[in-house]
């Protein structure tokens, strides 16, 4: 009965033909259990990152990554056309700084001196630091963030289920709600 009703498996990407009403319905659940107003399901959180952060960097664009954050999102802010920029591993004063100066100097142009200011900040940190077993300073960075206008995107793969009273994640554990962060991978 059930392989009459679901399939064994998709065969394809879901923009081919590989999306079902199952999958709408668990982007569905997995929205309202994070409070947030849509999601996206992957096949795996390395390609997550890597795809999500190519599409959210364009040219013009500054990510600002903690310095200790997964292969993956190194690899999706490589593959972006951001420039991208470390700051010191779950520390928000170093974040502030960074921010500091790329809002001062902007862009950079071909003319010397000339300011340019970025299209768009993303500040990037994971819920629970996957090679460190660290969890993200989230209250206090997504405060520096939101205080220079950056978005936030958080990489919670490791932290959704392990993290917070009923298992919500780094948000629930520090205290900060769903929608002050921008993108909740995971």
């Amino acid at each position: 009965k059930g392989l009459q009703q679901w399939r064994v498996s998709c065969c394809s990407s879901s923009i081919e033909a590989g999306y079902t009403a199952t999958h709408e319905e668990l982007e569905k659940y997995i929205a309202n259990f994070l409070g947030k107003e849509a999601a996206l399901v992957y096949n795996m959180g390395y390609g997550t990152n890597t795809s999500t952060l190519e599409a959210l960097g364009g040219e013009g664009s500054l990510i600002v990554s903690d310095a200790l954050n997964h292969t993956s999102i190194v690899n999706g802010c490589r593959a972006s056309k951001a420039k991208t920029k470390p700051f010191k591993h779950n520390d928000e004063n170093d974040l502030e700084e960074v921010l500091q100066q790329a809002i001062t100097t902007g862009q950079p142009t071909k003319n010397k001196g000339e300011y340019k200011p970025w299209k768009k900040i993303i500040v990037v940190v994971e819920g629970i630091y996957s090679m460190e077993g660290e969890i993200c300073r989230l209250r206090q960075i997504v405060d520096v963030a939101k205080k220079y206008k950056a978005y936030i995107y958080v990489d919670e793969a490791h932290s959704i289920g392990a993290l917070g009273k009923t298992g919500r994640g780094v948000c629930e554990h520090t205290g900060v709600d769903t929608s002050e962060v921008d993108v909740l991978m995971g």
